[in-house]
């Protein structure tokens, strides 16, 4: 008998097989409570956050549709994500008379109230008597601006659609007017908050006329159906509606509107073709409640569970081509708030170039400088200081800046103009922070072939150095400091006033070169790795030890500028001591826009060198308290890029009966590559302290990857120092590195290819 076969199929495919695959698709959308952005830029805000870019009549669904019912509801004038943050709630209480009264209830039926009231009872908001007024006191945890805005919205909105008849009908009718009355034509339905509830009466409304609607899927996002009284008004019953093929609902946590999770359990299942449909209910965490706002629709859309179960409904690849980041689309909603954003401009003569951009700028320098000015014309439409605020920042491929969502839906309408490629989230980086040399073999390669970094260059990219230090003084180890933090060129730094507030970067400067000045009598001088090695030391983190892909982006433009202006390379090598999580959903792994920069540098003839990350060990919540388990694929970003040399940590003095640190992050990649490459003594390595001044100790011991990655950029500085003949090889280099690692007998996921040794390297070469 032949054995049938099938498709693998993820949790997100259609409960019941999709029918009449040739058949047209319409991409609806219905949105929830308050006042919304006009229509059309709502529609575009949601395609951005879905796809990450707006679709035309060329996709799959053709131009998506949105059924816009705030205007029924509120004022016509946009009011915005920022108006909706200053609603006049009191901190403590919610004025329900105020409330209702702005819904069109002066004088609200006893109904009105006992919906009211019991759609904010899970929350154990009690009403208060007072004279002439019904208050609510607020939960703690809803003491926000913007969760307050929740419910009043929330609370008026329902009010007015169940018991306003002429309110209820005009909004019906929103949605009405966008679903096809082609009975071959199938819908995928996106909607959220109050939306479902429109959407859900809808459904039952057409299949009880005898013209249902056939839904491929219906997506709901922060549903209140699963609430007592909105189930109570409702005029269907509580079934999934006919035609319905797949119901996904999606909730949050911590969402105050969909405050019971889960409405598999209270909505009957239809009997399909192929079996009962029943309503897949599914937890996420929303991108948005970071920033106390859980119900953003924004939010929801952009999450990758809900992308994915959108595109498989509509035949859309998750993974193509986008305009904008989801984690940039995700935040279009805060209205008041600039996020940091890389503009990637495209190339002259790159495949992405329009067909039509015969009269652009011939040099990437100039388009680059074209998208800064038009950048900056957009941004001050914004108002006065805006654009000092947008911190406009041309750097080599990317225009960096920090925008207004309204502002960076501007440069989307405007990106053939720009020629904008792609819109990138300025991610944050941080310092990976939790006697070397011998565990490396350092110090007898000093010894026996005069391997010190004499010659070599390397540069830091940290949060800065404190250059006075004693331990730099003897080899002139700092052969200078720039400030990548503010807006316009690196801005160099005089030596005798660097400054390291952080200590971060001096404690890693310290690790790689230089050498004590005044040991104690008899006792050996502390030195770096490569101790005559000289330093190019950028400060890319701030004062907290955090900061943006663009300030790291402008330090490696830098070094690019200054290899390419002598001819040869005058920086030999990198140290970053610093990372950030990586988001497959956004990218490829080793393909973010700080990684596209490190291959090219590489490409060029740099080393690169990283630290691994600390994420090695996480905290897991179980029945018998915090548990500390080992992560694979923790690697962060950009460890994660190939063209670099990733570096775990191991105890400094006992690595082979240690083995690999449990901060250490390991492997594999997220698309399945060895990483770490290589480990280094990581634990409690003593350096210099930037606190000196104070009258804290000269040095001072330190854990973590951070740590670990200037071992091995010292270790390569004085490699090269006694093979020079390699600079500008860092293919050759990394090989040889790779294979004369002493194997520690660890998971090679962990250790990688072991502990470098540097006298293995400088015999075998």
């Amino acid at each position: 008998m032949a054995t049938r076969k099938r498709k693998v199929r993820g949790k997100s495919e259609a409960a019941e097989p999709a029918r009449g695959a040739d058949r047209p698709t319409r991409l609806v959308y219905i949105h929830g409570i308050g006042r919304q952005e006009p229509r059309d830029e709502l529609r575009r805000m949601w395609d951005l956050a879905l796809f990450g870019k707006v679709l035309d009549a060329t996709a799959p669904v053709g131009r998506t549709r949105m059924a816009y019912w705030a205007d029924v509801l509120h004022d016509a004038a946009p009011a915005g994500p920022a108006a909706r943050r200053t609603v006049g709630i009191d901190d403590r209480e919610l004025d329900l008379d105020a409330v209702l009264a702005d819904a069109g209830f002066d004088d609200p039926p006893a109904q009105v109230i006992d919906l009211a009231t019991g759609l904010l009872a899970p929350l154990r908001m009690r009403p208060r008597s007072g004279p002439g007024k019904r208050v609510l006191p607020l939960p703690g945890f809803l003491r926000r601006p913007l969760a307050r805005w929740f419910l009043k919205a929330f609370v008026g909105d329902t009010a007015a659609y169940f018991f306003q008849p002429e309110v209820r009908e005009r909004i019906r009718e929103r949605l009405r007017a966008e679903l096809p009355d082609d009975p071959a034509e199938e819908v995928v339905l996106v909607s959220h908050s109050m939306g479902t509830v429109i959407a859900f009466e809808v459904l039952h409304e057409r299949a009880a006329a005898g013209r249902p609607v056939q839904v491929r899927q219906f997506v709901t996002l922060g549903s209140p159906l699963g609430i007592t009284e909105v189930q109570d008004n409702l005029a269907y019953a509580l079934a999934v509606p006919d035609q319905v093929r797949q119901w996904v609902n999606f909730a949050d946590p911590l969402d105050p509107v969909a405050l019971d999770k889960g409405l598999g359990g209270d909505f009957a299942p239809r009997r399909g073709e192929h079996g009962p449909v029943h309503v897949d209910d599914r937890l996420i965490v929303n991108e948005r409640t970071t920033r106390g706002n859980p119900h953003s629709s924004l939010g929801y859309l952009a999450d990758p569970k809900v992308r994915t179960s959108v595109a498989q409904a509509i035949r859309w690849d998750p993974m193509g081509r986008f305009l904008v980041a989801r984690d940039v689309a995700a935040a279009l909603g805060d209205g008041d708030q600039r996020q940091p954003v890389l503009i990637e401009i495209v190339e002259p003569g790159h495949d992405g170039e329009r067909a039509d951009a015969t009269e652009a700028p011939a040099t990437l320098a100039d388009r680059i400088a074209d998208a800064a000015a038009n950048l900056e014309r957009i941004v001050a439409q914004s108002g006065p200081g805006a654009v000092e605020a947008a911190r406009i920042d041309p750097l080599r491929h990317f225009v960096a800046a920090h925008l207004l969502p309204h502002e960076l839906m501007q440069v989307t309408d405007e990106r053939s103009g720009m020629l904008v490629w792609s819109v990138w989230k300025s991610s944050s980086k941080r310092k990976l922070v939790l006697n070397a040399a011998r565990g490396v073999q350092a110090d007898a390669a000093r010894s026996s072939y005069h391997a010190a970094g004499r010659d070599v260059h390397w540069a830091v990219l940290d949060t800065g150095v404190q250059a006075d230090h004693p331990h730099f003084q003897r080899h002139r180890t700092i052969a200078a400091v720039w400030d990548c933090t503010q807006p316009g060129p690196p801005r160099r730094v005089p030596l005798g006033s660097a400054r390291d507030h952080d200590g971060h970067g001096t404690h890693v400067c310290g690790i790689l070169a230089g050498e004590e000045a005044d040991p104690a009598p008899g006792a050996p001088p502390r030195r770096g790795l490569a101790p005559e090695a000289r330093l190019h030391v950028y400060r890319v983190l701030d004062d907290q030890g955090e900061g943006e892909d663009a300030w790291i982006i402008k330090a490696l433009d830098h070094i690019a500028a200054q290899n390419a202006d002598r001819g040869t390379t005058r920086i030999h090598g990198i140290n970053l001591s610093l990372g950030g999580p990586f988001d497959s959903t956004v990218y490829g792994c080793g393909f973010s826009p700080i990684c596209q920069e490190l291959r090219r540098l590489w490409r060029d003839g740099v080393l690169v060198v990283v630290a691994s990350g600390n994420e090695g060990k996480i905290e897991v919540e179980t029945s018998d308290g915090e548990v500390a388990l080992n992560s694979p694929m923790s690697i962060g970003d950009p460890a994660n890029l190939e063209e670099c040399i990733a570096v775990g940590s191991v105890h400094h003095k006992r690595p082979h009966l240690y083995g690999v640190s449990g901060f250490s992050s390991r492997g594999p990649t997220a698309d399945g590559r060895l990483k770490p490459d290589v480990v280094a003594p990581g634990e409690r390595i003593e350096s210099c302290s930037s606190r000196w001044h104070d009258g804290a100790p000269l040095y001072r011991k330190e854990s973590g990857t951070s740590m670990a990655a200037p071992v091995v950029s010292g270790l390569l500085a004085s490699y090269l120092s006694a093979r020079n003949e390699f600079l500008g090889r860092p293919d050759e280099v990394k090989a040889l590195l790779l294979r004369t690692c002493n194997d520690l007998g660890r998971d090679r996921y962990h250790q990688g290819h072991g502990l470098p040794n540097l006298m293995k390297m400088l015999l075998e070469s």
